[in-house]
């Protein structure tokens, strides 16, 4: 049986279920760690989504925040409120549109964020260390075409709804 891909090419279903069966079998090994240590830190996945973004853009306004989460005001504004009480993020008034309200990382944020990072990498260096340096350089090359693919089928996502 072929399925077909966004851009209309033919793929076999079986490879593709094979992929989605495999992506999660690797999803599986590095999630518990990776909760685990979120645990650890009393965070919500909501919560370190949202720190993530603010680690690559800070100061956003809280509609972006919501608009790219992809949830109501509302919840920004009670996921905000959590980590503005633990001190890891902070809210500012916009400078030139007292209405608007940015959010940015403290240090604490940022600080929090990168030990996660930090453990989450040592974590995954042990097992790449195991595997030969060709299937890591073949691993790379098929992650970055993941998100590639990932990202165009988002935007094309994002271009229907604008639609409907």
């Amino acid at each position: 049986m072929r399925s077909f891909t966004g851009d209309g090419r033919a793929m076999n279903a079986a490879l593709i279920r094979t992929a989605v069966r495999e992506f999660s079998r690797a999803v599986l090994v590095v999630d518990p760690m990776r909760v685990k240590l979120w645990e650890h830190q009393g965070l919500t996945l909501p919560q370190l989504r949202l720190m993530h973004m603010l680690l690559a853009r800070d100061h956003i306004s809280v509609g972006q925040v919501a608009q790219e989460l992809r949830i109501t005001p509302a919840s920004v504004t009670g996921l905000i409120d959590r980590l503005v009480l633990r001190a890891l993020v902070e809210r500012e008034h916009d400078p030139d549109d007292h209405r608007v309200v940015r959010v940015a990382l403290t240090a604490d944020g940022r600080g929090l964020i990168e030990e996660l990072e930090l453990a989450a990498s040592a974590y995954l260096a042990r097992i790449f260390r195991r595997m030969d340096e060709a299937s890591v350089n073949r691993l790379v090359d098929s992650l970055q075409a993941f998100v590639v693919a990932a990202n165009s089928a988002e935007m094309a996502a994002t271009r229907l709804e604008q639609h409907e």
